[in-house]
């Protein structure tokens, strides 16, 4: 029944975000219904708490978080973890190894926040991130060689996004990476995103669910990339959004319309508001 479904966890970009990296009206009335109705929205992203303010304004009532792909479970409104797999300075500096002589643009979520290289923040359009620019001037904090800062403060790391401007580059860190106990996906054409290999969406929903004591069978989850592929699997209801990659779609028992067309809205609106 479509009354039984008590929480949707929404990917961002990509599925709930339309291609200029916004919350339509409508999806925003959904959301606003829902959680008036005592049920739960969740934003389950591959992005950290830093880069999520401005959504995360919108919404006062809106109690969690999945973040970092997973990483990261967060209560909004205690302010605090509820759970954090991190990856270990060891492995990280296993990471920075394999691709310390490539150009590659790298941002390590460390505290909830992003750590980027400030020589690479004037080169966002080359590495295929041109539309995050308002994004990241807000959120990034900037420091001079990052895998040297890092190894100067070896701290634990919830996410390492590797961005890539060439092909080679790319097939050559996964191919070095996969030789590592992580979790490697994509959110974004031509990333790379690396977690430990406990850590991904779907055990993130998981744990949020045990916490708040759901079934499983009452979740609904909408994504379109590979790094949503465990949060589908991990749902009652799995969807996927029109614009969603093959792998999503063949998991997905609905396939609603894409992020320009309000799929994700739609979906809330039959599954959680009907």
């Amino acid at each position: 029944m479509q009354n039984e479904y008590r929480l949707i966890a929404l990917d961002m970009d990509g599925t709930l975000l339309n291609s200029r990296h916004e919350i339509t009206p409508r999806a925003k009335r959904a959301i606003e219904k829902i959680l008036a109705r005592g049920k739960q929205v969740v934003f389950s992203t591959g992005r950290c708490i830093g880069e999520m303010e401005t959504y995360l304004e919108a919404f006062p009532g809106m109690r969690y978080l999945i973040c970092e792909s997973g990483a990261c479970v967060y209560d909004l409104q205690e302010k605090k973890n509820i759970a954090r797999i991190p990856i270990s300075p060891r492995l990280v500096c296993k990471i920075i190894s394999c691709i310390k002589d490539a150009d590659i643009m790298a941002s390590f979520f460390m505290g909830n926040r992003s750590f980027m290289d400030a020589a690479y923040m004037g080169r966002l359009e080359e590495f295929g991130l041109g539309g995050f620019d308002d994004v990241f001037d807000r959120s990034v904090v900037r420091v001079a060689a990052l895998f040297d800062f890092y190894q100067e403060n070896p701290l634990e790391v919830e996410k390492i996004n590797l961005f890539f401007n060439n092909r080679k580059d790319r097939a050559a860190a996964l191919a070095k990476m996969s030789r590592l106990p992580l979790s490697l996906a994509s959110s974004l054409a031509g990333n790379l995103e690396i977690n430990d290999r406990k850590a991904n969406k779907g055990e993130g929903l998981r744990i949020l669910c045990g916490h708040l004591g759901i079934p499983m069978e009452q979740v609904i989850a909408v994504g379109d990339n590979s790094n949503d592929i465990g949060l589908l699997q991990a749902a009652g209801l799995p969807v996927a959004v029109g614009n969603a990659i093959p792998g999503i779609r063949a998991l997905a028992r609905i396939v609603a319309a894409d992020c320009d067309h309000d799929g994700a809205a739609a979906v809330m609106e039959e599954y959680m508001l009907a």
